[in-house]
């Protein structure tokens, strides 16, 4: 299948979902111009994850998109919100997601059917320890300034 067949399914597939290119490129992650690239043909090297990226932004099936197979429609397999939510995050937001999902993983009231309730208490991190302070011994203090610090712990 040459690049201008499949740019024009990807046009298809985008009018069809009334997607615009800026939508489209949001969801997948590159510019605007990239989609209209693809949809022109001009890309001569077609990068499968980005074809599959548009492919599953479009809410179509990748293999149709290459001309891999004739079923344009996905079998009724939505992408969870979730990862429409995930997609749109940077790499600092991907981690923190993920380890709030682990966190979820860990307590048996989100991992068992909806009608048994069960509460998990992970460890607290370290950085959440108590951290106190000491006297200190590299300089001595007189009593009146010992008095005065204890004054501002009250």
């Amino acid at each position: 299948m040459t690049n201008i067949e499949i740019g024009n399914r990807i046009k298809y597939a985008r009018n069809l979902r009334k997607s615009t290119l800026d939508d489209v490129a949001k969801k997948v992650g590159v510019t605007k111009s990239t989609i209209q690239r693809y949809e022109a043909g001009k890309i001569t090297t077609i990068k499968l994850p980005v074809v599959e990226a548009i492919a599953i932004a479009l809410n179509v099936n990748p293999a149709w998109v290459v001309g891999k197979s004739d079923i344009m429609e996905l079998p009724s397999q939505k992408i969870p919100k979730i990862m429409q939510y995930y997609k749109q995050l940077n790499g600092i937001g991907k981690e923190t997601a993920t380890e709030h999902v682990r966190l979820l993983t860990l307590d048996a009231k989100y991992t068992k059917p909806d009608n048994v309730i069960s509460i998990v208490k992970e460890p607290e991190p370290d950085y959440l320890a108590p951290n106190a302070a000491h006297e200190r011994t590299d300089k001595e203090f007189t009593e009146e300034e010992r008095l005065e610090d204890d004054s501002m712990l009250d």
